[in-house]
C-alpha cells in the first residue's frame, strides 16, 4: 500500500511489483485528470503524492498505471510527469485569473475552466477551492 491522499484524504494506491504496476485508484486517472476534492482533498498532500509516484515511476520501478477509471497506462512515467506539469499550470493560470480580477472560485473557474465543457465546471471548482487554499496557505505559494 501507498498513502497517496490528494484526491481525498485517504486515498491510495497499491503497487504491484510483479508487474511494475501501480493501481492509483482516483489518484492518476487513465484519461482525463484527477479531482482534487475540496476540503477533503488538499491540494500540498496531491503534490506531494504525484512526487512520490514520480520517484517510483523515474527509476523504473513502475512502468504501469491501472487507474480507477479509464485504460491501463505503459508509459507511467510521462503521465506522472504530464499530471505534473498540468497541476504547475493550473495553479499558474489561477494566479492569473486572481492577478486580471477573478474574485472567487466560480470567478476563476469562468476564466481558467472557459473551454472545458460547463458539465465539469462544479468539479472544477472543488479543484480551484483546494489551488486557492493552496495559494493562500503557510509561506503562501
Amino acid at each position: 500500500m501507498l498513502a497517496t491522499p490528494g484526491h481525498t484524504g485517504d486515498s491510495v494506491s497499491f503497487v504491484l511489483p510483479a508487474e511494475n504496476a501501480v493501481l492509483t485508484g482516483d489518484t492518476i486517472l487513465g484519461r482525463g485528470t484527477t479531482v482534487v476534492a475540496h476540503p477533503d482533498g488538499v491540494l500540498a498532500d496531491y503534490l506531494d503524492s504525484l512526487a512520490r509516484l514520480k520517484a517510483r515511476t523515474g527509476s523504473g520501478e513502475l512502468t504501469q498505471i491501472l487507474p480507477g477509471h479509464g485504460p491501463t497506462v505503459s508509459e507511467a512515467d510521462e503521465l506522472v510527469s504530464f499530471y505534473l506539469v498540468h497541476r504547475a499550470e493550473r495553479l499558474d493560470q489561477v494566479r492569473e485569473a486572481l492577478a486580471a480580477g477573478a474574485e472567487g472560485a466560480d470567478e476563476v473557474v469562468k476564466r481558467v475552466y472557459a473551454d472545458v465543457p460547463r458539465a465539469v465546471w462544479p468539479a472544477a471548482r472543488l479543484s480551484v477551492l483546494a489551488q486557492l487554499a493552496y495559494l493562500e496557505g503557510p509561506g503562501a505559494r
